[in-house]
């Protein structure tokens, strides 16, 4: 349940219609094919694969595969058109992406090319999954051509996939269960579950590929890459067993519903909308440029105090109690030396590199920008050249003992691996904030939600949103916290309306992100607040603010931290592009409980400091 909770994978669309089975399967195809558009049209290497599962027997399922190329290798633009009229709206949405992109001819093109019979694989015994074992685990591999799959029941166990979007159901009957969910449907949601793998992709402001990105966002043409799409003929009986049967496995919400969130009419009429700007930064590569030094590059152990290795000797014996009762003294040689590791001989210490793939050139050159050569990683005093490896233990044939050498440099670079490793990021975000239009970010969008979760009611405050002409949507789904804050703002604007004007606060429903200073992470504020000074100064705040409620504070201090650096770096600077802006990250959570300290932190972060200019 955790798991997709987490977003960690696609979320299950049952699409149950009244068609044929031929029907069922053009649907599928016209479906994985918009996927596979989709992703090329954004970049993504994506070969979407279909599993066309037989009912009970290998005969079956022989038999879908025969009438499966017979369907392709006879394919008409009147079958394809044919679907145009559908009733769902997902099809209806990949025509509309069709006929912007390719003809109908172009598309029935496509799909013999794509779903030709050598690109097809029928896994249906002991035998055939021997043979195709390799291509049926490497699916994702953009050399394997495979694109559809033909099966009983032997891709029940063991089987991921990453790339399998859609599951056609070959068959109509169903378990006839008393009263009870039958085996057969349990197992078919076990399939889905397996199905159900997240495929990863990056995309802009969405910097977690293997997390689901758009489920604030279900209208976003990318959010099809983050469905599987189970196809199955319309029973009212089995669909509602599947449904609970995926329910129970945690791959469906008991509840689903949708909630439009809309910008007001009148909030598009203001000047801030048309003309406005929100303040956002980016996430870019991490610059390694000012690293000269391991010890610039991370707080080595190993340069406060050295590496130690101990060489045993494998000695052993016997031990015996005295006649008095006592044990006696074992005596050991508990000499140590301490040795540069440029005064051990160089191959030595380049064979510990070359047995560790973090040290090749081309690595250490990513984080170590002005290093030239391995030879100078190894004796320059900036690198190992400045470290030492404390031998201890039998030290009579150091000189000689070429292993112990070796497996000391090799405990030392891996010491420092990991906690390089510990240190470095691969991105950073910008302290140079960029202007984009709030007509460009802020828009309409379409939620989803467990109606039995408490985000779903925007009843409770529905009166107060409607009324205030500074909230800019027509509803708040939020927390409880958001909600009380949004209660506490309202008084505060009632108390502030003399200071300030044009106040608005905008709900951020993955509208945008800002990336943490140090490590790149993305961050997407609930709320960001603009208001303009009444003093007659063309002076507008931007403040960054987010509720959170106190069991969920531990996980993001990050976040609050970062808040707080937004603020240390930004209160006394104004960012000018035609008019003054200062943007602010409110320094603390709100707390509900808390709430007049959060107050005081809000209010001085709006008093005026001395304000110098970024261009």
């Amino acid at each position: 349940m955790n798991f997709r909770n987490d977003r960690f994978s696609k979320e299950v669309v049952l699409v149950h219609s009244d068609l044929d089975q031929v029907s069922r399967i053009l649907q599928a195809l016209i479906l994985n094919q918009y996927k596979e558009q989709v992703a090329v049209n954004n970049g993504i290497n994506l070969k979407p694969v279909i599993l066309f599962k037989a009912q009970r027997t290998i005969a079956q399922s022989q038999e879908n595969k025969a009438n499966f190329h017979k369907l392709i290798n006879e394919l008409t633009t009147d079958q394809i058109d044919s679907f145009r009229e559908s009733g769902l709206e997902i099809v209806q949405r990949a025509f509309r992406f069709f006929d912007e992109k390719m003809t109908t001819e172009a598309l029935v093109q496509r799909l013999k090319e794509a779903f030709r019979e050598e690109h097809c694989l029928s896994v249906n015994n002991d035998k055939e999954k021997e043979t195709y074992q390799l291509r049926l685990n490497n699916l994702e591999d953009k050399n394997n051509p495979i694109r559809a799959i033909f099966a009983v029941q032997k891709l029940n166990e063991g089987w991921d996939v990453l790339n399998l979007f859609d599951i056609v159901r070959c068959y109509e009957a169903r378990d006839s269960g008393k009263n009870r969910i039958g085996k057969t449907t349990i197992s078919e949601a076990q399939l889905i579950g397996r199905g159900a793998r997240y495929f990863p992709f990056v995309f802009p402001d969405h910097t977690d590929k293997f997390r689901r990105k758009f489920d604030a966002d279900l209208d976003h043409e990318l959010r099809v890459l983050e469905e599987l799409h189970y196809h199955s003929i319309h029973d009212s009986r089995y669909i509602s067993e599947i449904r609970t049967a995926l329910i129970d496995h945690g791959m469906m919400d008991a509840r689903p519903e949708t909630r439009e969130l809309k910008l007001k009419d009148a909030f598009k009429e203001t000047a801030l909308y048309k003309h406005g700007v929100v303040w956002l930064n980016k996430q870019v590569p991490k610059d390694y440029e000012h690293v000269k030094s391991l010890t610039d590059l991370a707080n080595l152990s190993v340069k406060q105090k050295n590496y130690e290795h101990t060489i045993y000797t494998g000695a052993g014996g016997v031990t015996t109690i005295m006649e008095n009762g006592e044990t006696p003294v074992q005596q050991r040689n508990q000499s140590s030396r301490d040795v540069k590791v440029i005064d051990i001989e160089q191959n030595i210490v380049k064979s510990a590199i070359a047995r560790n793939p973090f040290f090749t050139f081309t690595s250490l050159k990513r984080y170590l920008p002005h290093l030239t050569s391995i030879r100078e990683f190894i004796t320059s005093e900036n690198y190992l050249g400045g470290l030492a490896i404390t031998f201890k233990g039998d030290l009579s044939d150091l000189e000689g003992n070429c292993p112990a050498k070796l497996s000391a440099c090799e405990g030392l670079l891996s010491q420092i691996e990991s906690e390089i490793r510990e240190d470095i990021t691969e991105y950073e975000g910008t302290k140079h904030f960029y202007a984009q239009q709030i007509r460009a970010v802020f828009i309409d969008k379409t939620l989803k939600f467990n109606v039995d979760t408490p985000r779903a009611d925007g009843s409770d405050l529905a009166y107060l949103v409607k009324v205030s002409d500074w909230f800019a949507f027509e509803s708040l789904y939020g927390t409880s916290e958001e909600k009380a804050f949004v209660q506490m703002l309202d008084r505060w604007i009632q108390e502030s309306e003399k200071m300030y004007d044009d106040i608005y606060l905008l709900r951020n429903e993955g509208h945008f992100s800002i990336y943490n200073f140090s490590d790149g992470r993305g961050f997407q504020p609930d709320f960001v607040l603009f208001s303009r000074e009444k003093n007659g100064a063309s002076l507008s705040y931007q403040l960054f603010i987010e509720p959170k409620g106190e069991h969920l504070s531990a996980n993001d201090q990050w976040k609050e931290a970062f808040l707080k650096e937004i603020c240390a770096e930004y209160h006394s600077k104004i960012l000018t592009e035609n008019s003054k802006y200062r943007v602010i990250g409110v320094p603390s959570f709100y707390h509900e409980r808390y709430e007049n300290q959060f107050k005081d932190d809000f209010n001085a972060a709006l008093k005026p400091a001395t304000r110098t200019s970024e261009q």
